[in-house]
């Protein structure tokens, strides 16, 4: 087995630590948190105003496409319409985009 001896350490170092630089560039370029809504999103949407006992979760099943996940479809609503929370009051008024079939 071969074995190698540092000749320089802050030249090691330095390969040391742009290796790892480069590394967590990678890894936060393939964990970007940002998603673009063309994923199940038109550019179209529609405006509806919140009436009392409407929530993101009912909202969501009125307009899903068949075999969707309900969960995943409110939160894409909360992202959508920039929601901190899922509340939602009477009175508000809140975009539901058209989904793609």
């Amino acid at each position: 087995m071969k074995r190698y001896k540092v000749v320089n350490k802050q030249r090691f170092y330095l390969f040391i630590t742009f290796l790892f630089i480069m590394m967590f560039a990678v890894v936060l370029l393939f964990t970007n948190s940002k998603r673009v809504h063309s994923e199940i999103f038109k550019e179209e949407y529609q405006e509806i105003k919140i009436l009392q006992g409407d929530t993101l979760w009912s909202l969501a099943l009125k307009n899903m496409p068949d075999k969707y996940d309900i969960r995943y479809l409110v939160y894409k609503l909360k992202e959508f319409n920039n929601l901190d929370t899922a509340y939602i009051y009477p009175g508000d008024t809140i975009k539901i985009p058209i989904l793609e079939q």
